[in-house]
């Protein structure tokens, strides 16, 4: 015990002095590292707030993501809801897609249907446009022989050819007056001028040997009467061939054009021979106005050469092409309305152009001559018609019992005999 105390004692002390030092040394290290752990509780002390200011940031950032979270959860469940929503759609779509190809097909079948009924629609259709068109091809050809309506009538023909004639007068003196010719002497000759047996021959044709005759051998220095006279007969000559003619560009066709035409009126209807002829005038060639007026203007140029004009052949064509194309110009075309009202646009009866060949004997029934006096009811021997100056109009009716036709001279033509030029040369004190 006493040992026990006494070695507890001793403890005491040596742990009195052991406590001593390491309480001086504890000091000693406390004084050292105070400032140690002050600046490491410093650094500790950063390092929290530090930390708490990045857990506060943390925080923060996570109660966004937690907000987001939530929002997407929203717009997840949103989705879902509207996704459920769409299959619900889809499915009701569905169900009614498949209704509506029942209803397609049922459709389908319907328009097949009604297809295939206007295709056979379309076909009939087709078959009687096609039948349509054959009736109307047949009723055409049948209308052209159908008694129509005439556009003219007689009166309308005699006042065409009352202005053709007017027309002609008119440019035959004033062609006549625009020329000088040379006066007669004893022993001139005009075979000497290029082309002149062609030039007499053509004058020949036109007015007629005896006509030319006197042309050639009368004084025209003076009075122009017989040039006028001749340029009347070659007008009158040539609007006659563009009336009667059938083909003008072709007049061999005419001798038989002429032959069928006189069987059909025969022996047929004048309602069905009248429309023949209206046809076929109809779609024969046309011949333009402007050659028909040349062959005026190579007449005139021939009878003023035939007249010993005083130009040449240039001259007096270029001089005539001048200054009477016009009135050429409304004669042709008088011509041609004549043409086609007598040979298209009457029907009825038959009108046609009078016009006295030369040589042909005087009647003064069916003529009348153009330069008649008092003398001509002494004359007593028949006398030749030496041309014609204006043209007549004769008018023929089949009689309906078909035994022939009924002529009726509406307007006679006016013609020149050489008697009367004479006469009419002798009382101006100018012999031909």
């Amino acid at each position: 015990m006493l040992l026990q105390r006494a070695f507890s004692l001793s403890n005491f002390t040596y742990g009195l002095t052991y406590g001593r030092v390491a309480g001086l040394s504890m000091i000693l290290c406390g004084l050292l590292g105070v400032r140690y752990l002050r600046r490491h509780f410093k650094g500790l002390r950063g390092a929290i707030e530090q930390g708490y200011s990045e857990l506060s940031t943390v925080r923060l950032e996570l109660a966004r993501l937690e907000e987001a979270l939530a929002a997407q959860v929203k717009e997840v469940d949103e989705g879902r809801r509207r996704l459920k929503e769409s299959e619900e759609k889809l499915k009701e779509a569905m169900e009614d897609n498949k209704a509506l190809n029942v209803q397609l097909g049922d459709r389908d079948r319907e328009f097949k249907r009604q297809e295939d009924e206007l295709q056979q629609h379309v076909s009939d259709h087709a078959l009687t446009v096609q039948l349509l068109e054959t009736r109307t091809q047949e009723l055409k050809g049948n209308e052209a022989f159908l008694t129509k309506a005439d556009l003219l009538s007689g009166a309308d023909v005699v006042a065409l050819i009352n202005t053709i004639n007017t027309e002609i007068y008119q440019t035959a003196a004033n062609v006549a007056e625009a020329f000088e010719f040379k006066p007669k002497v004893s022993g001139m000759s005009r075979e000497e001028v290029d082309g002149w047996g062609e030039i007499h021959a053509s004058a020949m044709d036109m007015v007629g040997p005896q006509m030319v005759e006197i042309l050639s051998s009368s004084e025209h220095s003076e009075d122009p009467t017989i040039v006028q006279i001749a340029l009347q007969a070659a007008m009158a000559a040539y609007t006659n061939w563009i009336v009667r003619a059938w083909n003008l560009e072709d007049p061999e066709d005419d001798i038989g054009i002429n032959t069928v035409y006189k069987g059909i009126r025969d022996s047929e209807e004048q309602a069905v021979s009248g429309r023949w002829r209206a046809l076929t005038r109809k779609h024969l060639p046309k011949t333009p106005d402007h050659e028909l007026s040349l062959l005026f203007v190579d007449a005139f140029v021939n009878i003023l050469l035939v007249a010993d004009a005083s130009r040449t052949h240039g001259e007096l064509q270029k001089a005539i092409e001048t200054r009477f194309v016009e009135h050429v110009s409304i004669i042709v075309q008088g011509a041609q309305r004549l043409r086609k009202a007598i040979g298209e646009e009457i029907t009825f009866c038959d009108f046609e152009i009078i016009f006295v060949n030369h040589d042909t004997p005087f009647s003064p029934a069916l003529m009348d001559d153009a330069f008649a006096a008092a003398f001509e009811k002494g004359r007593e021997d028949q006398e030749l018609v030496l041309c014609t100056t204006e043209l007549g109009l004769e008018k023929f009716e089949k009689r309906a019992d078909k035994g022939g036709w009924d002529d009726t001279v509406i307007m006679r033509p006016k013609i020149a005999l050489k008697s009367g030029i004479d006469e009419m040369m002798a009382s101006s004190g100018n012999k031909p």
